[in-house]
C-alpha cells in the first residue's frame, strides 16, 4: 500500500485516510475519491489531502475488517452490522450475558499497531 500526503491533483481514485469536515457535510475515510470530492476539498481550500492507494495485494479496510469479525464471531451467538470506515460492529443475537476473551483481543491488536 501507498500511503501519504498527495496534491489534490493526485487524489482521483486513492482511499481519503482521515475524514475532513466540510460547511456542508463531511467526507468520510475510506472514501473513494472522486472529482467531486476533490472539487469540494479544493472549495474548502485544501491543497494537500493524505490517502492511500492499495496494491495488488491489499484488501479495502472495510474487507479487512468484515474478514476479522467474522472470523472473531465464529461459533457464537453474534452478528455484525453493516461495514464502514474499517469498522464492524458485533452485536449480541439475544439478551444474555458477554464473556469477553481479553488475550484473543490482546493477541489480535498485537499482530500490528494500525489494527485495533
Amino acid at each position: 500500500m501507498k500511503f501519504g500526503l498527495v496534491p489534490l491533483s493526485e487524489g482521483l481514485g486513492a482511499i481519503l485516510a482521515h475524514s475532513v469536515p466540510l460547511p456542508h457535510g463531511r467526507i468520510r475515510k475510506g472514501k473513494v475519491l472522486d472529482a467531486a470530492d476533490l472539487a469540494a476539498l479544493a472549495d474548502y481550500g485544501l491543497i494537500d489531502i493524505t490517502v492511500a492507494r492499495l496494491d495488488a495485494a491489499d484488501i479495502h479496510e472495510d474487507a479487512a475488517a468484515l474478514q476479522i469479525a467474522t472470523a472473531l464471531i465464529a461459533g457464537q451467538e453474534l452478528v455484525l452490522r453493516p461495514v464502514g470506515t474499517g469498522r464492524v460492529n458485533i452485536h449480541a443475537a439475544s439478551a444474555g450475558i458477554a464473556q469477553i476473551n481479553p488475550a484473543r483481543i490482546n493477541a489480535l491488536n498485537a499482530v500490528d499497531p494500525m489494527i485495533t
